[in-house]
């Protein structure tokens, strides 16, 4: 039995900040003591490095301490969940590795798939990981007019890796997992343009739930209580992981959230969102940062003009766009990664005290441009 619930979304916008041009944002340092440390991931050169940065003091600064990630190049496909990233990279060989940095525990793994097939017929679209299990969702072309899609479900719990492969009749674009269900964004390509969800169980490993659901489903994910949201252009949809009912929101004109478009996605023990956004004409910035309230429907927007000086931002940041943004609920903290106008691939982190009174707390220059983030 299926239920559609339909939700109007009032949603309220808010721009932040309440510094003018001619303000300077003022540094307390006595007001500036934070507890832990941060991750930090830059990318320069098509390389992908790591930076451990320290908050003891006042100042944020780079840490002498190391770690057991490794420079290696830019991923073709992530997962990420929590403080575990997933990364598959693709070699000129065709050979494909996953690597599963898990940076609260400081461990990572790296393995081998598709040693069976031929690589270089293999085309991997969407990759997902939970302890003990990979997923990757590829298609592979069988003739000119002939291509055959499967997700690939490994077992990586015992020394020797073991897979499984289900067959799908659309083509698999995302991948998400939820109340032992793997969840799959497909498009059926051949037919009617639409796109579709299928479910399958990752213990019978058997397919339990396939659907059309319209066009121009751009992304899914779980969200803090267990349940997939699919992300349209005016609307997401809440899908129930055990029950299957859908529950729609729809947006307003003026605020959408355009979650959609970001590159990753984190939340805090309230279940709000956390991600970059372009910005439509709510900055001259081309993206910013953005905090979406799935609870309320409300989204709150950081223009960098709200909260620093034409000075700060033109000249000593040298701010081009935002890359990644993360939230430090242990001091409350926004962290804002972002690349800068001029050198070659420089970016910057500044840390913002967000909404009541959102203030600029300080920042720190980075060789190269802040990929990704993960709280110690």
């Amino acid at each position: 039995m299926k239920t559609y619930n339909l939700i109007y979304a009032a949603m309220v916008l808010f721009v932040l900040g309440c510094s003018k041009s001619s303000d300077v944002p003022e540094r307390n340092p006595e007001e500036s003591t934070f507890e832990g440390g941060y991750t930090l991931l830059v990318s320069k050169n098509n390389v992908l490095k790591n930076l451990l940065l320290s908050t003891e003091g006042h100042e944020l600064t780079l840490s002498a301490d190391s770690s057991t990630f490794e420079d290696q190049g830019l991923p073709e496909l992530t997962f990420e969940d929590g403080q575990v990233l997933s990364m598959l990279h693709k070699k000129s060989d065709c050979a494909m590795t996953v690597t599963v940095q898990d940076f609260e525990a400081d461990v990572i793994q790296t393995y081998t798939v598709f040693g069976d097939l031929n690589a270089c017929d293999v085309t991997a679209n969407a990759i997902a990981y939970e302890p003990g299990k990979l997923f990757i969702a590829y298609e592979v072309k069988v003739t000119s007019k002939v291509t055959d899609y499967y997700v690939r479900i490994i077992d990586v719990s015992e020394p020797e890796m073991s897979h499984v492969d289900a067959s799908i009749s659309l083509r698999p674009l995302q991948l998400a997992i939820a109340n032992n269900r793997l969840f799959i964004l497909t498009s059926d390509d051949e037919v009617t343009g639409e796109n579709g969800i299928s479910v399958f169980d990752t213990q019978t490993r058997a397919f339990l739930y396939e659907e059309l659901i319209g066009f121009d489903a751009h992304r899914i994910f779980r969200n803090p209580n267990g349940n997939i949201i699919i992300g349209y252009d005016q609307l997401h949809t809440t899908l129930n992981s055990d029950t299957m009912s859908k529950t729609y929101t729809n947006y307003g004109e003026t605020a959408i959230p355009n979650f959609i478009a970001s590159k990753t996605i984190h939340f805090d023990s309230a279940g709000k969102m956390y991600y970059e956004m372009p910005t439509g004409s709510f900055s001259s910035y081309p993206i910013i940062s953005a905090i979406y309230d799935f609870m309320t429907n409300t989204l709150t927007l950081y223009a960098f003009e709200n909260f620093l000086t034409e000075a700060q931002r033109n000249f000593e940041f040298d701010i081009e766009k935002t890359t990644m943004v993360r939230y430090d609920e242990k001091n409350n903290l926004l962290l804002i990664g972002y690349k800068k106008v001029s050198g070659s691939e420089q970016g910057g982190v500044m840390r913002i005290k967000p909404a009541p009174e959102p203030k600029f707390v300080d920042n720190l220059d980075v060789d190269g441009v802040p990929y990704s983030l993960y709280i110690k």
